[in-house]
């Protein structure tokens, strides 16, 4: 018998943990370590700032979920590896300590943003890191909301994640406009000289068009050096005042996550890992994910995308099964597929086609591409609760869209 730990509960990790109940051993126990009750898939949080997600039907709770899966939720927070004994420490929620023995340990924590420590943007900025700052988020827009006025918002990075929320916002704030809500002025601010700037320049272009066609204010080539309390100032000395500020500009692993366990990491505080996704220090401990930089044959590293988080988990699922039964580690190769990136609910963008030239790949736009960013995510939702409950969701979502009030 071994002991599976897995922490992270995002989806490489609540992915691999379902997973690994069907590849392993009977005999074999997997825990999933995560400090939230529910997940949420990650791409997604952008509309629970938006106040357009719709929690009773797109969530998981870990708990039941593990129930009926065949893993246990232990709700609790990394806060150590103590390899020698093969210990995981966790704080629990009331805060206490707590030691779980393991025999391999998985960890997929995923990412944050990276504020590169700008002045003043960890006291005075919003970030999408995890549902809870996303809920956080949305009570304060909903209070500007409310008091029926212009309020400005400035998101600084024009990445998927910045421009997913700003076309969401820019959304709620014209459809809110017949209840006599704030009109929110939306600024996106892009140190690049395009938005999506890791994207071919054709999709960048379709994006930035779209963004401007909804109303919102693109700022590129502008670099923040300061954020305060009501505003951002540039590296020319402008300033950008607003009622609320959120950052989404850059990726790294939390820095908390440095140094853990006597690991390898790198500057983005990354574990570093073999091919076959161990540790490079130890071959008991396993990374995936946006916290594991994962080398490829052509020396790259795997980027940090949730398709590559995905397709990670069932790499690793599939390979640790067999590993327990004897047989060896297999490498984890990834191939892009592109990107769909969604600007608002019936409009997107996508990049398709697998290859190594970034302006090779296919760009389609419209609504039938954004109903391929929803197949994405049922997708996901396939791989943790079947295909059986995928529909049955589709269905009653379908329904209550049907039922309730027109609006958001």
């Amino acid at each position: 018998m071994s002991r599976i730990i897995v922490v992270g509960g995002g989806a490489a990790g609540l992915e691999l943990s379902t997973l690994l109940t069907k590849s392993t051993r009977k005999e074999d126990e997997i825990i999933l370590v995560e400090p939230e009750t529910h997940h949420y898939w990650k791409p997604r949080l952008h509309e629970i700032a938006a106040g357009t997600f719709d929690s009773d039907l797109d969530s998981v709770c870990y708990f039941t979920h593990g129930a009926h899966h065949g893993y246990q939720h232990y709700q609790g927070a990394m806060t150590g590896i103590d390899r020698e004994n093969q210990t995981l420490l966790v704080r629990r929620p009331d805060g206490t300590e707590s030691g779980l023995s393991y025999d391999y340990l998985v960890v997929a924590i995923g990412a944050i943003s990276n504020d590169f420590n700008t002045l003043g943007a960890q006291d005075h900025c919003l970030f999408l890191d995890s549902a809870g700052q996303a809920r956080q988020a949305w009570n304060q827009i909903s209070q500007i909301l409310r008091e029926g006025k212009n309020s400005t918002i400035n998101i600084v990075g024009a990445g998927a994640t910045g421009v997913e929320l700003a076309a969401e916002l820019a959304r709620v704030s014209k459809k809110l406009k017949r209840y006599n809500a704030s009109s929110l002025n939306i600024n996106l601010i892009e140190a690049a000289h395009r938005v999506l700037p890791n994207s071919p320049q054709k999709m960048s272009d379709k994006v930035l068009k779209e963004l401007e066609k909804n109303g919102v204010n693109v700022l590129l080539e502008t670099r923040i050096s300061e954020v305060t309390e009501n505003g951002m100032r540039t590296d020319v000395d402008k300033f950008l005042g607003a009622d609320i500020q959120f950052w989404a500009a850059g990726v790294k692993a939390p820095d908390w996550l440095n140094g853990i366990g006597n690991l390898s990491y790198n500057r983005m505080n990354q574990i570093n890992v073999n091919q076959n996704l161990s540790s490079t220090e130890d071959p008991r401990i396993f990374a995936i994910g946006d916290c594991a930089a994962i080398p490829q044959p052509d020396g790259s590293f795997v980027p940090p995308k949730a398709q590559a988080a995905n397709r990670a988990a069932v790499h690793l699922a599939k390979s640790l099964g067999r590993y327990l039964r004897g047989k060896e580690l297999t490498d984890f190769i990834f191939q892009d597929s592109g990107m769909v990136v969604a600007v608002g609910h019936h409009f997107a963008v996508g990049t398709f086609a697998p290859g190594t030239r970034l302006e090779g790949k296919l760009v389609l736009q419209g609504r039938l591409i954004r109903r391929l960013y929803d197949t994405i995510f049922r997708l996901h939702q396939r791989t943790v609760t079947g295909m059986f409950t995928v529909s049955r969701l589709m269905i009653t979502k379908r329904l209550k869209a049907f039922f309730k009030p027109a609006g958001i």
